[in-house]
């Protein structure tokens, strides 16, 4: 659906893309490198202030799709390219992924500590949170999975910093391991899921774990008792990954007298 509030985000990206595109003169080209210097120039050009400049790119690579007037000339996603530098890249499908409505609830009784619920925020790491305590990730995959480590800020070679919220490595029956990355949202419907951030924890996997075979996930809450869970093919192609499992959980507590009890407020 087209958006009609123009942001001064809007207004920086879609101004340094036309520069750039127009520059290169070509109305073929797949990549568009800029700088965040780039940014700083446009944004003196447009006459607005904007504090936190590396949030631009930021939020159009991992919360919400690029402007209208940008997407008119392709599929188009911001990618990381070094220190400072980034590119606008034509994609082969649409950037974000769409998660299938209509999925089943499967209800799972809440193992959150109360003491933690109470307390815990209702964002990104406590979504974490809870999925963790109710060993979410273990009931999705069907491994025996154990928490490795959590927001792993790393360099992927030749793309530059990227973000890893959890880790996990897993075994199966036969004992053989995995190694799960995973990317987590909040229930806010701009907070989009990119599917270069989900090739990205493939390639992470690939270029860390080489041994063992990666099953990312990613985790997108309706609101604080319902999630969903996705699961991708070991691919870090984000033209060709695609998803292998999807599944919607509620987290639920029963009273005594039977009746279902969700978070504590």
């Amino acid at each position: 659906m087209p958006k009609t509030d123009v942001t001064d985000y809007d207004k920086v990206i879609v101004a340094i893309f036309y520069q750039k595109f127009d520059e290169l003169g070509d109305t073929r080209v797949e990549e568009i490198e800029f700088a965040l210097d780039d940014l700083v120039d446009v944004i003196k050009k447009l006459g607005i202030t904007i504090k936190n400049i590396p949030d631009i790119p930021y939020t159009y690579r991992c919360r919400r799709p690029l402007p209208d007037s940008i997407l008119a000339k392709g599929n188009w996603i911001i990618n990381q390219k070094g220190k400072g530098k980034l590119a606008f890249v034509k994609i082969e499908r649409e950037p974000f992924v769409t998660i299938q409505e209509g999925l089943a609830v499967k209800e799972i009784p809440n193992a959150l500590p109360e003491i933690v619920e109470k307390y815990t925020a209702s964002d990104e790491q406590g979504l974490l949170s809870a999925i963790r305590y109710n060993r979410l990730v273990d009931i999705f995959t069907e491994l025996t999975c154990f928490h490795l480590q959590s927001h792993i800020r790393t360099t992927l070679q030749g793309e530059g910093q990227i973000e890893i919220d959890d880790l996990y490595v897993g075994l199966d029956q036969d004992g053989q391991e995995y190694i799960l990355p995973l990317e987590a949202k909040s229930d806010n419907q701009r907070d989009s899921l990119g599917w270069f951030q989900v090739a990205n924890l493939v390639r992470y996997a690939h270029q860390n774990y080489p041994k063992l075979k990666c099953r990312p996930i990613c985790a997108k809450p309706v609101d604080r008792n319902t999630i969903h869970l996705l699961e991708f093919n070991d691919d870090p192609n984000y033209n060709t990954i695609k998803i292998e499992n999807i599944k919607l959980y509620k987290l639920v507590r029963k009273q005594p007298n039977g009746q279902t009890r969700l978070f504590v407020t």
